[in-house]
């Protein structure tokens, strides 16, 4: 009988223990996360426009905050003539106030005053330019790549929609720099960006979104840093910063710890999934989070289960008391 639970016991922190082991750190909790809400697409299926924009994809539709509405006001945007010029003026404001005093991780306003007090790393400036786009009337969305078999370390950017011209535009906004065609001048997409980089090409040229400073003054470094990350890009499907702010029970489950509440927007289906680039040459690292996945969801059921066994047989063996033992 004994026996019996202290084996059920040892299963149970196993388990646990390899569960606790995907949360050990920030890079973990990261790759764990993008594991469980991943799915696969190729190049065409980010071919898509904001009215064309897949189901999938958690889009703004709250109004957004008095302060991010003062914002785009007192930035003047209406006087710019296209939705890339106010993304620049955007990025701009944002820019020649990062001093690089670290990582932020709060909510949508602190992160925003925060940013104005020169702290905040790529994730905080992604999220605030986010909300000031939507309150000027810009669709924008997040892409990310990492290095790390899409775990923690990598970097996040931004794509805006251009309604002057139809089509996607890339801007980093942390590093303050966008991309245009050496000849043509012509901004170029997240995609064309990335495109660029696989075959090498020297036919672009880095542009300073605006004012501020440079993420990396030296081009080769900005560029070889992007190279390593080419292997794992992926887009958030979603943009409802305001929506995601405002919900309760995700305000209330951050307020007692910032992962409870990645968990409980996830499992409410308020937090966007990813969408992996997937290419022939990623395939092995896109299986390998795919078995993550499965793992997790598997050692999830089999701790619940051992723990309801374990219930189940001090419940009918009764607990052994001292005078037993």
């Amino acid at each position: 009988m004994n026996s019996l639970i202290w084996a059920n016991v040892i299963g149970i922190l196993m388990v646990g223990a390899w569960i606790g082991m995907q949360a050990y750190s920030t890079a973990r909790v990261v790759r764990l996360r993008n594991a469980l809400f991943a799915r696969c697409g190729t190049i065409s299926d980010f071919d898509w426009k904001p009215d064309t924009a897949p189901a999938a994809f958690l889009q703004e539709t709250g109004v957004p905050s008095s302060r991010f509405c003062d914002a785009v006001e007192k930035l003047d945007l209406r006087s710019c003539a296209s939705d890339w010029d106010r993304a620049l003026r955007i990025s701009e404001h944002l820019a020649i106030h990062a001093q690089d005093l670290g990582p932020i991780q709060s909510d949508l306003e602190a992160t925003y005053s925060r940013i104005l007090a020169g702290h905040g790393y790529c994730a905080d400036f992604v999220k605030v330019f986010l909300g000031l786009a939507h309150a000027a009337g810009i669709f924008s969305r997040q892409w990310s790549f990492s290095y790390n078999g899409f775990g923690g370390n990598g970097h996040t950017i931004v794509e805006i929609f251009d309604r002057a011209t139809g089509k996607w535009i890339f801007l980093d906004v942390y590093n303050n720099f966008h991309v245009r065609d050496a000849v043509t001048a012509a901004p170029l997409g997240a995609l064309e960006f990335r495109d660029a980089l696989l075959r090498g090409s020297s036919d672009i040229k880095i542009v300073p979104n605006g004012e501020g400073r440079l993420g990396y003054p030296i081009e080769e470094k900005l560029l070889a840093y992007f190279r390593q990350g080419l292997q794992e890009w992926h887009l958030t499907c979603g943009n409802a910063v305001f929506s995601y702010e405002a919900n309760l029970l995700i305000r209330w489950s951050r307020s007692v710890s910032g992962t409870l509440g990645q968990i409980v927007s996830l499992y409410i289906g308020q937090r966007p999934s990813i969408q992996i680039l997937a290419t022939p040459e990623n395939t092995a690292r896109v299986n390998d989070l795919m078995a993550l996945d499965r793992s997790f969801r598997l050692a999830t059921v089999a701790f619940a289960v051992l723990l309801l066994l374990l219930i189940g047989q001090l419940s009918f063996y009764g607990i052994p008391s001292r005078q037993g033992q």
